[in-house]
């Protein structure tokens, strides 16, 4: 199976496990009761849980959907349905419908039907999840799965490579298997199937009882479907992501973790075992750079595609860079570009506003010729077949012809950096480089272009920003239900009116969410900061155990790190939650604000702060003070988050730690010119 398709399934497979598929509607109901809700005293005493496969935990609620009342006579009545009230909709999203599934339009029978399939989907996640784990745990079956092709249950993979092993007989029989549950075993009771009156006709409910025990009260009843319908939406997601790394890496779980197999790109293993890092282009200062991953699905193929497109585009650049400054300089052509429109080479800006000058004949030459040079190329990016540069190229020995090569690319990405810098300016100035310079118009924000249209920036804040009730994150939104968009709010102190998702309608919860996110952008600047100490090489010198080891790469330094050191910091994790939780999370309504450590020099002695045991380094501060200080850290927080999330990618996808430090100390980045140029280049 080919990566792309093996990716390809694992997207198909990220989007069908949170997919409602349409199951046949049938007749109205003559009584229809709520999933959870007491049933009818006929049938109080009967309602029970199909295949209750509850062990994983709960995650938060997707959207319950909506459905209709039924009427007293037995006639069920199309209209809007509040599904608000239903299981499913619990912590910490309560009611969540981003797709819009409950709007107007949507009845009673829409919601028993998605969520009937939204119980069969999480059931048979359920159990997915525990077949892609226990054979790689515990082994798999002895004998043979089919004897006429020699093939052993031993020899089936865990994961979608099993799809091609098992035989076209196989998957007939799970076909026949499944189309009979479906049809005629556990038909579900909401579509009039076995003992269909005697249940109340609930989505989902199979007649089958809990382990074959009848739920009798109420309340543990709606605790066993809300537990088994946030473990099914665990396992969809749980399936989704196990089948999206088995894509990527082409192992299971329990192989993966095995062999060490952390980042699924670049070490040798699975399907990206490639490595860009070893080609050229990879120098000092930055050494193999790409801090967005964007290399990490590439094989050699589609490298050497890449590296043709980035060696096409640095040389258009290194052209164009030359086209901008050199006709402002030493003059343009003599005669004319369009003689029938009267257009001479000299009419023609070195600007933005050139692509207006030239006529459409003109532009319709540029692409026929690049069009033709396009055409004709089947070469190697790193030779074209054309005349030998001072015609000695092809002469040179490897070691100088590489350098030659390197620097083509390093030149090629300097000018395509030059060119977007060049053309932002042109943008914000309204002249060319040349032009800036011998008018002293050094600073763009001061004359200039800039200057013309700072009326119509200011009357574009008046009309979308939050002068006139929008998010000041988001300008074009409204501000978000339970945000102020007051940057300065006294409790929630960065409020920009950002909330995508919605979380912020959970009044709550809103302390909760403001200490999570202080929580995790605390840990994330210390994060950062070990990251950068220990790749730039500032470690302890006594070893952590009697076995050396080597924290060069940080996420396998997790690996070195012995058992009992890491039931030390588990421990210590633990007992900062439980202070945390007793200081301040469960005095939030006592006054206590999320993330007070105790440092909060406008609390008066008696009120109800933690009892922080550290010094009080803010005591100094200012009330007007310390809110600059709570809005600093919070936006550091924001950054910190951020970017140890792509220090972690960059770690994953090189294998290395992000730091300029190693190669700032390497010896041919030594230069007398003192800028970033390595030597004899």
């Amino acid at each position: 199976m080919s990566k792309l398709s093996i990716v390809a399934a694992g997207a198909a497979a990220a989007t069908a496990a949170t997919t409602f598929v349409g199951v046949p509607q049938t007749v109205s109901r003559q009584s229809i009761s709520l999933r959870g809700a007491q049933p009818e005293q006929r049938s109080s005493t009967g309602g029970g849980l199909g295949l209750g496969l509850g062990a994983f935990g709960a995650i938060a609620g997707l959207a319950s959907l909506s459905a209709v009342r039924p009427s007293t006579r037995g006639s069920v009545v199309r209209c809007a349905y509040d599904a608000s009230q239903e299981i499913g909709a619990c912590d910490p999203l309560l009611f969540w419908d981003p797709v819009g599934y409950c709007q107007d339009g949507c009845t009673k029978e829409d919601f028993d039907r998605r969520r009937a399939v939204e119980l069969k989907h999480g059931r048979l996640c359920m159990v997915a999840t525990i077949g892609m784990l226990w054979p790689d745990v515990f082994g798999k079956f002895d004998g043979y799965l089919s004897p006429s092709q020699n093939l052993k249950f031993a020899d089936v993979p865990s994961g979608i490579a099993a799809v091609s092993k098992v035989p076209l007989e196989g998957w007939l029989q799970v076909l026949l298997v499944a189309g009979l549950i479906e049809t005629q075993l556990f038909k579900d009771q909401s579509f009039g199937g076995f003992a269909y009156g005697k249940y109340g006709a609930e989505p989902g409910n199979f007649g089958t009882g809990y382990w074959g025990r009848k739920i009798q009260d109420p309340a543990e009843r709606r605790l066993k479907l809300t537990t088994e319908l946030n473990n099914g939406r665990l396992a969809m997601i749980a399936m989704a992501g196990m089948l999206i790394q088995n894509g990527l890496t082409g192992q299971s779980p329990i192989e993966q973790l095995q062999a060490g197999h952390y980042s699924p790109f670049n070490d040798g293993q699975g399907f990206f075992a490639f490595d860009p890092s070893q080609e050229l282009g990879a120098c000092p200062p930055l050494g193999y750079w790409d801090p967005f991953g964007m290399m990490a699905f590439q094989d050699e193929e589609k490298f050497r595609r890449n590296r043709e497109l980035e060696l096409k585009h640095g040389r258009i650049c290194m052209a164009a860079t030359i086209g901008m400054i050199v006709p402002d300089l030493f003059g343009r052509f003599g005669g004319y570009l369009s003689p029938s429109a009267g257009l001479k080479f000299s009419d023609i800006p070195c600007t933005i506003e050139a692509i207006y000058k030239v006529p459409t004949f003109g532009w319709l030459q540029i692409l026929a010729f690049a069009g033709a040079i396009e055409a004709k190329n089947q070469a190697f990016p790193e030779n074209y077949g054309y005349p030998p540069f001072w015609g000695r190229i092809n002469t040179l020995e490897p070691e100088e012809k590489q350098k030659k090569l390197l620097a083509e690319i390093n030149n090629g990405r300097l000018a395509m950096v030059a060119m977007a810098a060049i053309v932002a300016q042109n943008g914000a100035t309204g002249q060319s480089l040349v032009e800036q310079f011998t008018t002293g118009n050094l600073n763009p924000f001061v004359g200039g272009y800039a200057q013309r249209e700072a009326g119509d920036r200011v009357a574009m804040r008046a009309e979308f920003g939050s002068g006139a009730g929008k998010s000041t994150a988001l300008p074009w939104d409204p501000i978000p239900e339970g945000l102020t968009n007051d940057i300065f709010n006294s409790t929630y102190v960065g409020d920009v009116g950002f909330d995508p998702a919605g979380f912020a309608k959970n009044q709550r919860l809103l302390p909760w969410y403001r200490e999570a996110e202080l929580a995790h952008g605390r840990v994330c600047m210390l994060a950062v900061l070990g990251y950068t100490v220990q790749t730039a090489g500032a470690k302890f010198e006594p070893f952590i155990t009697r076995y050396p080891t080597d924290s060069a790469d940080p996420l396998k330094a997790a690996t070195q790190v012995p058992i009992i050191g890491w039931l030390q910091i588990i421990v210590v994790i633990a007992l900062s939650e439980l202070w945390r939780y007793e200081n301040v999370i469960s005095k939030y309504s006592q006054g206590v604000q999320p993330g007070d450590l105790g440092w909060n020099p406008t609390a008066p002695v008696s009120s109800p702060r933690p009892k922080w045991f550290g010094p009080t380094f803010t005591a100094a501060y200012q009330p007007e003070e310390w809110n600059n200080m709570k809005l600093r850290e919070i936006k550091h927080c924001r950054l910190a988050m951020v970017g140890f999330f792509f220090m972690v990618l960059r770690n994953a996808s090189t294998g290395e730690g992000p730091s300029l430090l190693p190669n700032l100390a390497a010896a041919e980045f030594q230069s007398s010119v003192g800028d970033f140029i390595p030597r004899d280049i």
